[in-house]
């Protein structure tokens, strides 16, 4: 019993500074080697990485939810820094929208959009799930699998997207953030049609059907939910 009080006392507790502080945090996201490294493989092979994290290793990985988030608070946290003004996921603008603008509430939907846009990218994510699942239910994947693909996807889009926005913003060219959106689009559909089989054209087509249904499913919802507000 003394034994066991002593080899308990004999513990040294580490003391809690700024060095334990960043240490737990590069452990919980792995960011001292996952994230970069996560970041790359997602960026230049998402089929097959996120195929590989599914099936094979998911040590090397940070976990797709966590790469997401992290992603979206870099992303957010460099726009509101330089005061970048970004549209792309609420719904200002959308032909849906200005056909019910004197019934719908926009304002307060866009403002949690903005101020959440990991969120906002689950949701999304979701939609795009189930319309992937749809089209692509022979190939045996989950809505679940689906969905760690589009974490992962979105978690490169938002860093992608900063460096465009950045790179707008530095040179005063609105194209370049317009050319970068284009990339990405093609980068998504590239990355869904390589996770089901990188060498049937065929699920590419599916792919991009797959983003725009996605994305209107997404805004009509959110226009939904705006009525009715706008209602109560």
């Amino acid at each position: 019993m003394n034994q066991e009080n002593s080899s308990e006392s004999d513990k040294q507790i580490k003391r809690i500074d700024a060095h334990y502080i960043s240490h737990e945090i590069q452990h919980l996201l792995h960011f001292d080697k996952g994230f970069p490294f996560t970041f790359k493989e997602v960026l230049l092979r998402p089929g097959k990485a996120v195929r590989e994290y599914l099936r094979e290793n998911r040590e090397k990985y940070v976990k797709p939810i966590v790469f997401l988030i992290f992603a979206a608070v870099i992303y957010t946290f460099i726009i509101h820094l330089f005061h970048i003004e970004v549209l792309i996921f609420n719904i200002n603008g959308f032909s849906g929208t200005l056909q019910w603008e004197h019934n719908i509430d926009t304002e307060v939907i866009n403002k949690w959009i903005d101020s959440h846009v990991g969120y906002s990218a689950l949701i999304i994510g979701f939609f795009m799930a189930i319309w992937t699942k749809i089209f692509f239910y022979r190939k045996g994947y989950n809505i679940f699998e689906i969905f760690v693909l589009l974490s992962y996807v979105f978690g490169v889009f938002f860093i992608v997207l900063l460096f465009f926005l950045l790179l707008s913003k530095l040179t005063g060219l609105l194209i370049i953030t317009k050319i970068g959106v284009i990339l990405l689009q093609i980068y998504f559909v590239g990355a869904i049609g390589q996770f089901f089989g990188e060498k049937n054209i065929l699920n590419y087509g599916k792919s991009l059907i797959c983003l725009f249904l996605g994305i209107v499913t997404y805004k009509y919802s959110l226009i939904l939910l705006a009525y009715l507000i706008h209602l109560i």
